[in-house]
């Protein structure tokens, strides 16, 4: 199957085009502007080629409408949301393509807190969720990676998304139970139970698995336009506990033990350097800030200044002693039920670290969806990479990572490159390994937009550098080759990792068939996931 379409159109046809999606939407949401389309064309690593459209259709009519006239001119569709990919996920191949920007269909259709589901329209944030199902006591059992406040619901889905409550629950798309996605020739379908007449959405198990076929797959078969999510209680006790650990292995048996037995809603950590080079040296005046945040967005700002306070006194000094740090979440139903959490988490990880400050798990569970930071420490561009392994491969992919690292020293020292390891965890079996790649360079214009005016004056931008870009790169190849060797899976695949790479053939033929019967002309999103 080729990455490109199978025709293209006059310039004629273009212009009839874009007037008919004008005449769709409105003018003002049909963008041609340089500068805009630049802008849309960039995630958080690089840029494609530039599109003849950025196009913000507000309903399901509109994008079935517009997917129409895209697919008679064989133009091909590339699907925007949050922007903060970084594995080339929505970036065009070509230019002769539109990008269709989900902000605009951001409604939250139904919530039903006695079902417990929820329907959203696919550009709604994980925050603006968040804010709205908390009047009714619940949330999505899965309720957004740390990026919520820009990510969308809908790039998570099609993407694969990790962290709050991850640990005990699984991805954004264990929470999906329902989907509705316009295909590529503008037709719409619905998965689950609400795949048929006057039934509602609050099901997924109802046959072959539909839902599951269009989760993951970086908009290759179809735009989603609503999601329905699982929905829980709100907890009535929170906490969270540290930990400090002087070795990698006795780490990952403490978030092993944890993991399995369920008591964490959340686990992450990273090596204690990048905790500290993130940190930055002490600024009282920017401390103070971030505490102020924490209890402007809380809901019970009286228990929270406690907390702050708490955290005032313990300042920075979990950083002093150790090598790796680890922050375990966890809640309960009830005080009891919490106490139990907590003692559970402190049998298995007392026995392998050290408990210290839990000031980073408590400025998580207080702030959960921070400020988004697409710049390193001191304005350095970043790029991370991740794997999901079984617990049976962490350690030898820590070991050649080790290694790896060793063989490329002299040359990240030459380019002022740092990387460095943070960790997290899906579900009961999978250990999410993630490195995060520093390097000096000039910021592209995403940065600028998604970064405050305020931490950018903080920041130092550097001058173009092809050179460390060259060898960030070559270091992003090898590392990413590591994770295969070990035998890793992972979410936000985009065009990045080797998905299709040696993968069974009756699968990828399976695949490829549904893919070609959905999209004949490959106009959605062509050549992600290798297709």
């Amino acid at each position: 199957m080729s990455s490109q379409p199978v025709a293209q159109a006059t310039e004629s046809e273009v212009t009839a085009l874009l007037q008919d999606m004008k005449d769709l939407i409105g003018d003002e949401h049909v963008v041609t502007d340089e500068a805009s389309l630049t802008l849309a064309a960039q995630d958080v690593y690089r840029s494609g080629h530039t599109p003849l459209a950025l196009v913000s259709p507000s309903n399901t009519k509109e994008t079935s409408a517009i997917v129409s006239a895209a697919s008679r001119t064989k133009t091909a569709i590339f699907t925007r949301g949050g922007g903060m990919s970084y594995t080339d996920a929505h970036l065009p191949t070509q230019s002769h393509a539109i990008i269709l920007d989900t902000s605009r269909l951001n409604r939250i259709r139904k919530i039903n807190a006695h079902d417990l589901y929820v329907t959203v329209e696919a550009g709604c944030t994980w925050l603006q969720l968040e804010q709205e199902l908390r009047k009714h006591s619940v949330r999505s059992i899965f309720w957004g990676p740390m990026s919520g406040k820009v990510s969308s619901v809908g790039g998570a889905v099609s993407q694969g998304a990790v962290t709050l409550g991850s640990s005990r629950n699984g991805s954004s798309i264990s929470a999906t139970i329902g989907l509705e996605v316009v295909l590529a020739d503008g037709s719409v379908m619905v998965t689950g139970s609400a795949g048929q007449p006057e039934h509602s959405a609050f099901y997924r198990e109802y046959g072959p698995d539909l839902t599951g076929v269009f989760c993951g797959d970086s908009g290759a078969l179809g735009i989603k336009t609503a999601i329905t999510l699982r929905l829980e209680p709100l907890p009535v006790k929170s906490t969270g506990l540290s930990y400090s650990f002087d070795d990698f292995p006795s780490l990952l048996e403490a978030v092993r033990l944890i993991s399995r037995h369920k008591v964490s809603t959340e686990i992450f950590g990273a090596e204690t350097r990048l905790v500290k080079m993130v940190a930055g040296t002490p600024d009282l005046m920017n401390d103070a800030r971030q505490m102020l945040q924490m209890i402007k967005h809380s809901d019970k700002p009286l228990a929270t200044l406690g907390k702050v306070l708490n955290i005032a006194k313990n300042g920075r000094s979990f950083l002093d002693n150790s090598k790796y740090l680890i922050n375990f979440l966890t809640e309960g139903a009830s005080k009891r039920e919490l106490n139990a959490n907590v003692a559970r988490i402190r049998e298995f990880a007392g026995n392998k670290g050290v408990e210290t400050a839990n000031t980073v798990a408590v400025m998580t569970q207080e702030t959960p969806f921070p400020d988004p930071m697409v710049l390193g420490p001191a304005g350095k561009r970043l790029l991370p990479l991740h794997t999901i392994v079984p617990y049976s491969q962490a350690n030898q992919l820590q070991q050649g990572f080790d290694a790896l690292l060793a063989e490329h020293d002299e040359l990240c020292k030459q380019h002022d490159i740092d990387i460095c390891v943070v960790y997290a965890t899906c579900g009961t079996a999978g250990f999410l390994w993630e490195c995060v790649i520093y390097w000096p360079d000039e910021w592209p214009e995403l940065h600028k937009k998604t970064m405050s005016a305020e931490i950018l004056n903080l920041m130092n931008e550097a001058d173009a550098n092809p050179e460390a870009q060259q060898v960030v790169d070559q270091i992003k190849e090898s590392i990413i080759d590591l994770m295969y060797q070990h035998g890793g899976t992972h979410y936000q695949i985009g065009r990045t990792y080797p998905y299709t790479r040696e993968r069974n053939e009756a699968s990828l033929s399976l695949l490829k068939s549904i893919k070609s019967r959905l999209d004949p002309d490959n106009l959605m999103n062509p050549g992600v996931l290798g297709l």
